[in-house]
């Protein structure tokens, strides 16, 4: 499905919304309520990554140091593939040396976003640095709610009680009271009223979701939100005054903006998000995603700063591809704030004032940084830091010094496992596009062997590599049985013209192009076979891989998720607002009308019968309908084609048990078509008497495509 990919390239994480505001409520995972632990692991003789291993990971879900940068509260998460759950676990520790970290016991259920990713969630600090809080719940049942933790150990204590869900908060400049957004209640009322009459089509139902209408219509409308005081000292809560509401609630933006449809892009090529307020109260500062800005080909996401009401926005970052975390000092004066390139790269930590003016570098490093939180003099910075080869681990960042350690390791099983060091590969194809990537050569290489290969789309980094865009490929396990892995990034979103069909078709074209690069360099150095290269994608990488496998040869095998559905098929499901965006892409109108020819140059279903490659698609059940459409083609067409559908998903499969299936399956897939293995495993006959029949029908279809294309050669004396 579309994917926000424009968004995720500069953050290096896919973050499509794809789903209301309210989100879907699909369940089909468990809360295990034991905290995570952090064991003490011995160095040891050295093994292979294996896929339980990269399921078991634990994450860093956000981190905060305390205002006299003693202390760093951090929350962790973990998945449980027994019981097909996940747990998290509050921790602090502190930032002397030789600290050992205290678990504070669970931080409740998952934060799922709208496509089922954990989103990234910090704990607070009070100004004493005595309590911790955060928002929790324990049951599907509950709503969120701040809970306040004691910094040394003891039951947290649920401080809000507010009707509906307290969506985030903040605490007063005087540390009295907490200022809660809170997301009220859907009346019952609205479903059973819209359940007894009959509801007008109007292109706003999204049918390849296939929710039940009522809760389709419901789900379109954005939550009623409103400002809420909790008195620390008594405890009781009340809405917040007109007044407070000015002083301490969200920004409204006095300006003129485009407006967020339900995909998460602007109806105007740009729009204001992520404003925060200075500590004096008097200046905003804001990200503003600006469409292709003069003199560049790219679309940026820039940092502006103005007058809480009126006066002339600054622009902060001329030139900087994107902007991510950004925070004020103190005093209201500068502006700290990470900035990225697109390139892979670490970001760099920058520091402006905020009248504008020359930026200055306040933090480089080699390792990718982030979660960034400073201390209130501004010495100590507390982040995550990873590479290639190491998980997120939390990290203490001495300003003065430049230098940066680790705090905890929250990971230390992995250096008892073997991993191999990676290459960093780039150029710039035929059409100006630019594109770099992370080779991971095969755990035993050994040089003048030539290994199949599988590339990874569509997003990299100089971070840890752990399951490509989706985390449904895991890179390390296909290095560890004899692959090479390309982890490819197709670089800087370039703008494209509206309207302009051929224009667009290069955000699919282009990057199979630097791919067919990338091949022939690593064919060139005897690396890999040409005649074995597998390609995976999710979401806008799905696309990618849809173009690639109908429109070259390039590829030997094949697995998706998050199918493209670039074709007539989705268009008549879609609704209004995806017409709007096919219109963008020079699509627009009836299929079988003066875009029929444009359909034809760019789906993979009417594509199906030159397509050779094997492709196995994992659709979640939200989604594999709109996968039908050319996995129908290929199956009428004797074509190799599995589809396997998830219940209980969206976007991204949450479920440990259906992550680590997908992990084993695609490494069989690969195995299979690329190296002509088989999982000894008993529990996986079945699987490979499939397979050996869609290979008897491909040798067949590759035998024809033979022998059509020797009578079609010219004969020779």
């Amino acid at each position: 499905m579309r994917c926000m990919y424009r968004l995720a390239a500069a953050s290096f994480v896919l973050l499509t919304s794809l789903y209301p505001a309210g989100g879907q409520s699909r369940e089909g995972v468990g809360f295990d309520p034991a905290p995570v632990q952090i064991p003490h692991v011995a160095k040891s003789v050295s093994r292979p990554v294996e896929s339980m291993d990269l399921l078991s990971m634990r994450y860093v879900q956000g981190l905060a140091i305390s205002p006299d940068g003693k202390y760093v509260a951090f929350v962790l998460g973990q998945a449980v593939y027994e019981t097909n759950s996940y747990r998290s676990g509050l921790f602090v520790v502190g930032t002397a040396p030789g600290s050992i970290p205290l678990c504070l016991g669970t931080a409740g259920m998952p934060h799922w976003d709208r496509i089922h990713q954990w989103s990234i969630e910090a704990p607070e600090w009070s100004a004493d640095a005595r309590h911790i809080t955060y928002r929790m719940k324990t049951r599907t049942e509950d709503s969120w709610q701040v809970w306040r933790w004691d910094r040394d150990g003891g039951e947290p204590v649920q401080l809000t009680h507010a009707a509906g869900n307290v969506g985030s908060y903040q605490w007063s400049p005087d540390g009295s009271k907490l200022v809660l957004t809170v997301e009220k209640q859907q009346d019952p009322k609205d479903s059973h009223d819209l359940s007894w009459r009959g509801l007008l089509y109007d292109g706003s139902i999204l049918a390849w979701e296939q929710l039940p209408v009522v809760e389709e219509v419901l789900e379109a409308k954005p939550p009623q939100k409103e400002v809420w005081i909790h008195d620390l000292g008594t405890g009781a809560e009340r809405k917040a005054t007109e007044r407070e509401r000015e002083e301490y609630g969200p920004w409204v933006s006095d300006l003129p903006e485009g407006v967020k449809d339900r995909f998460g892009d602007s109806s105007r090529g740009h729009h204001i998000e992520n404003a925060k307020i200075s500590p004096d109260g008097l200046k905003v500062a804001y990200q503003l995603f600006v469409e292709n800005p003069k003199g560049s080909r790219t679309d940026a996401w820039r940092l502006f700063s103005k007058p809480v009401r009126g006066g002339t926005p600054t622009e902060l970052t001329p030139g900087v591809y994107y902007v991510g975390q950004y925070w004020w000092s103190g005093d209201s004066g500068r502006i700290y704030y990470t900035e990225n390139h697109g390139d892979g790269h670490a970001s760099r930590l920058m520091m402006t004032s905020v009248t504008g003016g020359s930026p200055r570098t306040v933090l480089t490093t080699t390792d990718p940084l982030g979660q960034y939180s400073m201390d209130v003099d501004g010495r100590y910075i507390a982040c995550t830091r990873e590479n290639n080869t190491t998980p997120a681990q939390i990290a203490l960042a001495d300003l003065s010094s430049g230098t940066v350690r680790t705090l905890v390791d929250p990971n230390p099983e992995f250096q008892n496992f073997e991993l191999s060091p990676t290459v960093r590969m780039e150029g710039t194809n035929k059409f100006g596009d630019s594109w770099f990537g992370q080779l991971v050569k095969p755990l035993d290489y050994e040089a003048g062997k030539k290994y199949p290969l599988i590339i990874t789309t569509y997003r990299s980094w100089d971070g840890f590599l752990l399951g490509a865009s989706g985390n449904e490929n895991p890179i390390r396990v296909y290095a560890a049985h004899g692959f090479a892995v390309l982890s490819f990034d197709i670089g800087p979103i370039r703008s494209r013209r509206p309207g302009d069909f051929h224009d667009h078709l290069l955000e699919w074209s282009s990057p199979i192009t630097s791919m067919e690069m990338a091949i022939h360099e690593l064919s060139k150095m005897g690396i890999i076979d040409p005649a074995k290269v597998g390609i995976t994608g999710f979401s806008h990488g799905a696309e990618i891989l849809e173009y690639g496998i109908s429109h070259t040869n390039l590829f030997h095998a094949a697995v998706e998720s998050g199918p493209g559905a670039r074709d007539p098929y989705f268009y008549y499901m879609a609704g209004r607002e995806w017409h709007e965006i096919f219109s963008d892409w020079g699509l627009g109108g009836w299929p079988e009308g003066k875009s029929r020819k444009r359909w034809v140059e760019l789906a993979p279903s009417l594509n199906a019968s030159r397509i050779e490659t094997p492709l196995l698609t994992n659709a979640a059940d939200s989604e594999y309908i709109i996968a039908l459409s050319l996995s129908t083609s290929l199956e009428q067409l004797g074509k190799p084609v599995e589809l396997f559908i998830y219940p209980n998903e969206l976007h991204e499969k949450y479920q440990p048990r259906h992550r680590l299936e997908i992990y084993e399956r695609n490494l069989d897939w690969f195995r299979f078509w690329l190296k002509s293995e088989e999982d000894p495993n008993p529990a996986k006959s079945a699987q490979y008497v499939r397979w050996r029949k869609l290979r008897v029908l491909h040798e067949v279809g590759n035998n024809k495509a033979a022998d059509a294309k020797s009578k079609a050669e010219p004969k020779t004396n």
